[in-house]
């Protein structure tokens, strides 16, 4: 699969426009994130199921100091500020011209945390076994996705050192088969 998205121009990082939605290919983030709203999320994924886990929203312009004193003296009226709900998404289709690349069972945090004017931003971890590049020496830059697979299957990692019910990041593999590469256990 090669699947090709252009860069929108007025825009200094990977935001692509697809299916109404402006999407965000983040290389630093862990977990798919979306950013506006729940009742906005459930309106664009009526099948998407609520997890009885959270994720703990770091970035979104927040300061490492500002999160650590956050989980050092948890404030109950801050908490959704902190934490997000996680639903999982059944299928969750990309598709460029006739190719696509679908991902089964898609774990995403849903917040209100607006960034950079997103709708999701996809984690790198979404692309594991996967090129994933940014092309800037074109005319129009381009985000490329290539898979030898068309379906992927994406599995959570909670954070079992803070807490079962956070999740940590989310990872992709080719097959059904769940086990942790090499590569994700440097969390």
């Amino acid at each position: 699969m090669n699947l090709k998205f252009d860069v929108l121009s007025e825009k200094i990082i990977s935001v692509t426009e697809y299916n109404n939605m402006l999407l965000l290919f983040d290389t630093g983030a862990s977990t798919p994130v979306w950013c506006y709203g729940v009742n906005s999320f459930i309106k664009k994924f009526p099948y998407a199921k609520k997890m009885n886990y959270k994720f703990l929203l770091t970035g979104f312009g927040r300061s490492e100091a500002e999160l650590i004193n956050f989980l050092k003296k948890p404030d109950a009226s801050e908490f959704q500020n902190y934490f997000a709900d996680v639903y999982s998404i059944p299928e969750f289709v990309l598709t460029a011209k006739e190719e696509q690349v679908i991902w089964k069972n898609l774990n995403v945090a849903v917040t209100n945390r607006a960034f950079s004017g997103v709708h999701m931003i996809l984690s790198y971890t979404m692309f594991g076994g996967m090129k994933l590049s940014f092309n800037q020496a074109c005319t129009n830059p381009e985000i490329i996705i290539e898979s030898s697979k068309a379906i992927r299957y994406t599995y959570v990692k909670l954070n079992n050192n803070f807490s079962g019910s956070i999740l940590q990041y989310i990872y992709s593999q080719d097959g059904q088969e769940q086990s942790l590469t090499k590569a994700m256990d440097i969390f």
